[in-house]
């Protein structure tokens, strides 16, 4: 008799069945042909989501240690990582015992059932933290020793984990019932709806900047130019000879196009996934790119804010390890206003995006 391992994403409310993955497991004695199985398929998807890690901190042009969200970056990379080792080990060895507790490949279907379910909840908890941070330190100019970050982020991001991870594993976690005489091992993974009311916060927040910007956005449009500066490519935008340059329509509008240059396929997919309500497995939807994402439209949002009293200091500018902000601030600040290091802004009668 075959045993079906039955992998089903499930919804925070709807419990019913959806996207289904069947695969068989050959017991001894059965000549059938063997499809993959869907713990090798799990185990590719999260080899993926891995690479993508190590090509997005790869593709960075700064350090991410300067922010809470750096941290947790870090720490969801090494999260990944350890899933993976787990799964595959348990794949490999298919069952033994270890410390007086055996393991069988309905393992992987809970261990990554569990994770799912922690990463879903994070979301509103991490991207609070993020933005209590950079109020603090943007908004009201919080200067913190090193030493004192270099130990406050990390525990920050510890207790996180540590807290999710104690509600997902004391609350009760609801099953399909299965038809009867099928021997089955059922995953549910959990989908999350705090993504999808991020990702909707985002995409409207963007389209109503365009909404409020359309005339400035089609003047910075026809003036624009591509050029390149020490062998990147940059995006120039004539403000003729008005400095430092005025109105908050063109402050929104440089913001905005400094975010989109960068993250517009992201914002493309984010429209894709909430016009199809795909629902993306936890394990997926907590990744480097969207944490990425959300750091740079936090920071945008909150440049905007502290403007014209934005200082570009260094560490200002390296909590973004993508855009580089100080260019498309340098046009709005006065010529005469210190950068807070005893540097004092040069006058330029362009805009750059880097």
């Amino acid at each position: 008799m075959t045993k079906d391992i039955v992998f089903i994403s499930l919804s925070e409310e709807d419990m019913s069945a959806l996207d289904t993955m069947n695969g068989r497991e050959l017991l001894e004695g059965d000549t059938r042909t063997q499809v993959l199985e869907p713990s090798c398929i799990l185990i590719l998807i999260i080899s993926g989501k891995i690479v993508m890690n190590m090509f997005v901190f790869g593709a960075r042009q700064r350090s991410v240690c300067s922010s809470f969200l750096g941290y947790f970056c870090i720490s969801l990379a090494l999260v990944d990582f350890l899933l993976l080792v787990m799964i595959s080990g348990i794949h490999y060895f298919q069952d033994f015992a270890l410390w007086g507790v055996r393991f069988t490949n309905y393992h992987i279907c809970l261990l990554t059932q569990i994770v799912s379910h922690v990463y879903g909840i994070l979301h509103y908890p991490v991207v609070v933290s993020a933005a209590l941070d950079y109020y603090l330190t943007i908004l009201r100019s919080v200067k913190l020793p090193r030493i004192c970050s270099g130990l406050l982020y990390p525990a920050l991001v510890l207790l996180l984990w540590m807290a999710a991870s104690f509600y997902v594993l004391n609350s009760p976690v609801g099953y399909s019932k299965l038809d009867a005489g099928i021997t089955t091992y059922q995953c549910t993974f959990y989908i999350s709806k705090q993504s999808f009311y991020l990702s909707a916060a985002v995409v409207s927040t963007v389209f109503l900047v365009l909404l409020f910007c359309c005339f400035e956005v089609v003047t910075f449009v026809k003036s624009l130019k591509i050029s390149t500066y020490i062998q990147k490519t940059v995006i120039l935008f004539s403000y003729g000879t008005e400095w430092p340059i005025r109105g908050t329509k063109r402050l929104m509008t440089v913001i905005l196009f400094s975010f989109l240059g960068t993250w517009a396929p992201l914002v493309i997919l984010q429209m894709i996934i909430l016009i199809l309500c795909s629902h993306i497995p936890g394990y997926m939807d907590m990744n480097i790119p969207w944490l990425f994402f959300l750091n740079s439209f936090l920071l945008g949002i909150f440049y905007g804010i502290k403007y014209p009293d934005l200082l570009l200091t260094e560490k200002i500018i390296l909590m973004d390890p993508f855009i580089n902000w100080k260019y498309s601030f340098l046009a709005f600040i006065d010529i005469g206003q210190s950068n807070g290091d005893g540097s004092v802004t040069e006058p330029s009668p362009k805009c750059l995006l880097v």
